[in-house]
């Protein structure tokens, strides 16, 4: 719920605003800013979506025209407020009757036939400066056959997706399904895989190799090898790098599953800079992974799992395995 202040309005035009936001038209409008709240059709309104959601200008409203919305908006308060699809697709739970209703003649909802709803849509478009009254009435009828047919789409995935919950209620889901669930619900600001992140990055202006083999562990010897890490159980693979911070990020990359050619930088302070950036990435990424997996499953030992894949994911891209 968000609170909405008409700051520096006048009391008609405050009240105006009021009665133009529960407009049929401003309702329309709303299913144009938003993000998808599930598979269903039906949107999750954030402040930014409210922000940008476009309402008429109430400011300058006259006298008369202040009154008519208010005395629409009352009526309509004083009254139970309906639905905007149709009926019988309401009481439809079918995805084949759903269709059939759906490619016959529209049928307004019973709260698209109230009087006093169309009253208000027809000083809202008054206020718009829409003057002629006949003008007013056919717009008005076009824009309760965009919002009929808009809901009707709607109801119709509804209930398909409904169907298709049942048939999955008693499956088990894969720890892929819910990992695929959580990655889609985590929403990352950039989830491009890692080697290609870092080869984005200004500072990489070096090839490297890093070897499959694992793990990878930097050498002991500070004084004569410094910039060497060694790969495998045995350290008998070695990549010699540029610097004792190239070293530690190569050793770092490596650890996490990256291999192959990068793009990486060669200096002291550019790869320590990169590799402080590639940690606090991964720590990012993993807490909202922990934090969506605890809301998917109690179980623990399936939570691991869901991170383990999920952080991989993060590290090579959504469709390696």
């Amino acid at each position: 719920m968000f609170d909405l202040a008409a700051l520096n309005l006048s009391v008609n035009e405050a009240a105006s605003l009021v009665a133009v936001l529960n407009s049929t038209l401003v309702g329309l409008f709303k299913t144009f800013y938003g993000r998808y709240a599930g598979t269903e059709g039906n949107l999750k309104t954030e402040v930014v979506d409210v922000n940008l959601l476009e309402v008429p200008d109430p400011r300058g409203v006259s006298v008369s025209l202040a009154e008519r919305l208010e005395r629409a908006l009352e009526s309509m308060t004083n009254r139970e407020v309906g639905r905007l699809v149709e009926e019988q697709l309401m009481d439809c739970h079918t995805p084949e009757r759903a269709r059939r209703i759906a490619g016959g003649p529209l049928v307004y909802s019973d709260e698209l036939k109230q009087a006093d709803r169309r009253e208000l849509d027809d000083a809202v478009l008054e206020l718009l400066g829409v003057s002629d009254a006949a003008e007013r009435r056919r717009l008005v009828d076009r824009l309760y056959e965009a919002t009929a047919l808009h809901f009707r789409d709607i109801r119709v995935v509804e209930i398909e997706k409904m169907q298709q919950r049942a048939r999955t209620s008693n499956r088990r889901f894969s720890v892929q399904d819910l990992a695929a669930d959580i990655w889609d619900a985590a929403e990352l600001e950039d989830a491009t895989p890692l080697a290609e992140w870092i080869g984005q990055r200004p500072e990489s202006n070096g090839l490297a190799i890093i070897p499959d083999e694992r793990p990878a562990r930097l050498s002991s010897d500070v004084m004569f090898s410094a910039n060497i890490v060694h790969f495998g159980r045995t350290g008998r693979t070695i990549m010699e790098c540029k610097s004792r911070g190239q070293a530690e990020l190569v050793e770092r990359l490596a650890n996490l599953g990256i291999s192959g050619h990068l793009k990486l930088p060669a200096d002291l302070q550019s790869s320590i800079k990169v590799l402080a950036r590639v940690n606090e990435r991964l720590e990012k990424a993993t807490s909202r992974f922990r934090e969506l997996a605890q809301s998917r499953t109690g179980d623990e030992r399936v939570r691991e799992q869901l991170v383990e894949v999920l952080e991989r994911w993060f590290l090579l891209g959504r469709e390696a395995r």
